[in-house]
């Protein structure tokens, strides 16, 4: 949550300092922090509001990786 909470800033700085690598860097950095988290945690746990409140945060990293991608002019694919 807490990388999350940092994508606005870092796309106002990218953007005020010309400098879109700083974006890049961000979604690599929250993509590493999601593989990790998703590797460490259950998201299908038995208790209902565990489960939602993990695959809401999961969704909020989907969203701000496909939107990052999408200022730096990059698509995303919807799965693998």
């Amino acid at each position: 949550m807490q990388r999350l909470a940092e994508y606005p800033e870092t796309v106002a700085a990218a953007a005020r300092e010309l400098a879109p690598h700083q974006l890049v860097h961000y979604l690599q950095t929250l993509a590493g922090d999601f593989h990790a988290w998703y590797n460490a945690d259950k998201f299908l746990v038995d208790d209902a509001a565990t489960r939602l409140a993990r695959l809401a945060l999961a969704d909020a990293a989907r969203i701000t990786i496909v939107n990052g991608l999408a200022l730096l002019g990059v698509s995303a694919p919807e799965k693998m």
